[in-house]
């Protein structure tokens, strides 16, 4: 009896503490947890005042391309801007007072190397241009995406879904 006692107390034990360890991997932040869901220091120093949403569908492409003109008010000097854009969309450039900027890509955000650093309190705008082939949503509406379809008379019809994406 008090063998099969130890047994029983090994096995639930050993269970408990592997399953344990598997559990703190899933849950431990990624880089791109921490990227998508902080206020970084690329974020922290600028408001968003205003955008405007340039957008070109191509429903047999299923392709997007466009430009947001974003303005935004300086709340404190720097030259780092973080902006966020889900894959497979990418940008494909950025501009301030007509000049392209710099910038690189680390997953869903982007970086952008302003021409210098921004004053407190000013409002400021950069064009940024993007495309891609938006994930598409193959079971709406119980996973996200995009769903294009046509209507009744054969016109284009495309929606966003948002559920259960992971952003």
């Amino acid at each position: 009896m008090a063998s099969r006692l130890i047994i029983f107390l090994f096995i639930v034990f050993t269970i408990d503490g592997s399953s344990q360890g598997l559990m703190e991997d899933k849950l431990l932040p990624t880089r791109q947890d921490t990227l998508r869901g902080s206020i970084t220091p690329e974020r922290e120093w600028w408001d968003l005042t205003y955008y405007h949403l340039d957008i070109k569908v191509e429903p047999d492409k299923k392709f997007i391309s466009g430009s947001n003109t974003v303005g935004y008010k300086v709340l404190k000097s720097n030259k780092m801007m973080q902006i966020d854009l889900q894959e497979p969309m990418k940008i494909t450039s950025v501009e301030a007072d007509g000049k392209s900027l710099k910038f690189n890509r680390d997953g869903n955000a982007y970086f952008i190397e302003l021409k210098q650093k921004q004053k407190k309190n000013d409002i400021n705008y950069i064009k940024i241009n993007y495309e891609g082939f938006p994930k598409e949503a193959i079971r709406a509406p119980w996973d996200g995406g995009l769903s294009w379809t046509k209507d009744e008379k054969w016109k284009s019809f495309y929606r966003n879904i948002v559920s259960r994406i992971r952003c």
